[in-house]
């Protein structure tokens, strides 16, 4: 191995080669390309002499370096924005209702009615909990209308134990409005409130409630 050593030398690219079998640079010659570090350091990627001439050595650790951290790997899990990640485990959590039997759908307690905007017609219903109501994802779509946030703009509540309705602002970029007055945090709902989210004006219909429990049916 040291005879082999004494034989290799480095052309001013810093390519190693063996002077005794070429006469300049093979790599500069053919345009191929070799790492211009030093050879015999041992470190991932770099030609290591052989009595047949170079063998390249690579560390397979070595291709994680060039992969982006937050996308699918064969060396680690797949990282997802927090947002994203919000919005699945808000999808896996399943609502507490103590009338209805585990694993069974959540019964529909009343509903929002678009009656003006790009999704003018439309119905939404709610169910028991949170009902986030966002333009891309979330419980209830408003689809169409860009002074919307995308995700959590404001939520409906419904509480089986107290059988009221309430709602909420959360995340949206511009006022919520009940009866033309903003909400700052929360408000309670009755019948054929009018709710104005974006440009979107809704009207309530609640189904439970006072005169209505699905406990009863």
């Amino acid at each position: 191995m040291a005879e082999i050593h004494k034989k290799i030398t480095t052309c001013p690219n810093g390519h190693p080669y063996d002077p005794s079998r070429y006469e300049s640079c093979p790599y500069c010659s053919s345009g191929s390309f070799i790492p211009s570090l030093d050879p015999f350091g041992g470190m991932p990627g770099h030609a290591t002499p052989t009595e047949d001439g170079f063998s390249a050595t690579t560390d397979p650790t070595s291709f994680s370096q060039n992969v982006p951290s937050d996308g699918p790997t064969a060396f680690g899990p797949t990282t997802f924005p927090a947002q994203h990640r919000l919005s699945n485990r808000m999808h896996d959590t399943m609502s507490v209702d103590p009338h209805t039997p585990a694993g069974a759908p959540s019964p529909v307690v009343g509903w929002l009615v678009a009656i003006n905007g790009p999704c003018r017609g439309n119905d939404y219903r709610l169910r028991v909990g949170y009902n986030y109501i966002g333009r891309v994802s979330g419980d209830i779509c408003i689809h169409g209308d860009a002074t919307i946030s995308a995700e959590r703009d404001s939520s409906v509540t419904y509480v089986p134990q107290t059988k009221g309705f309430y709602i909420a602002h959360e995340l949206g970029k511009n006022p919520l409005l009940l009866n033309g007055k903003p909400v700052i945090r929360e408000a309670e709902l009755k019948n054929y409130d009018r709710i104005t989210i974006g440009s979107t004006n809704l009207i309530f219909i609640g189904l439970s409630g006072e005169h209505f429990d699905w406990s009863e049916g």
